[in-house]
């Protein structure tokens, strides 16, 4: 039986690696020693990334992975305790809800399955209605247009 190919986080951070050497290599292709350097580099971390996603022994996998996250933690404490701001200086705190496009975007996403978003031919207003009702009349409400719109 073949083993699971897992994108575990060492794996992802190899990867992005690869990425950036293979890019760097062609952005500075003028440079034939900087490139050849960011070619090396692009095959050692695909070799390597290869090599762990088709080796066996996954306990040896997760050690390594948990290794790496272990760094990773030193590092980001390290550069928390350098940035962090003095103890007299106090953060304002951060609302609940930003009410971003991003926390849009979510209610959306998450009221998919009940409504249905139109768009006013006239004013481009963006509508919702619920879903699975048939051919509807629909109102907008911001230039009082009525159009027929299926839910």
């Amino acid at each position: 039986m073949r083993p699971k190919l897992r994108l575990d986080e060492l794996n992802k951070a190899l990867l992005i690696a690869a990425g950036v050497c293979y890019l760097a290599s062609f952005v500075l292709s003028k440079f034939t020693t900087v490139s050849t350097v960011f070619r090396i580099l692009f095959a050692a971390a695909a070799i390597f990334l290869a090599i762990r996603l088709f080796a066996g022994n996954p306990a040896a996998r997760n050690n390594e992975n948990m290794k790496f996250l272990t760094g990773v933690t030193a590092v980001k404490e390290f550069f928390q305790k350098i940035f962090r701001p003095s103890s007299g200086a106090q953060r304002p705190a951060a609302p609940q809800t930003s009410g971003g496009l991003l926390d849009k975007w979510k209610r959306q996403w998450h009221e998919y399955r009940t409504y249905r978003y139109l768009i006013c031919p006239q004013c481009a207003q963006r509508l919702r209605v619920p879903r699975g009702k048939g051919k509807i009349r629909v109102t907008c409400t911001k230039c009082r247009n009525q159009f027929i719109a299926k839910s």
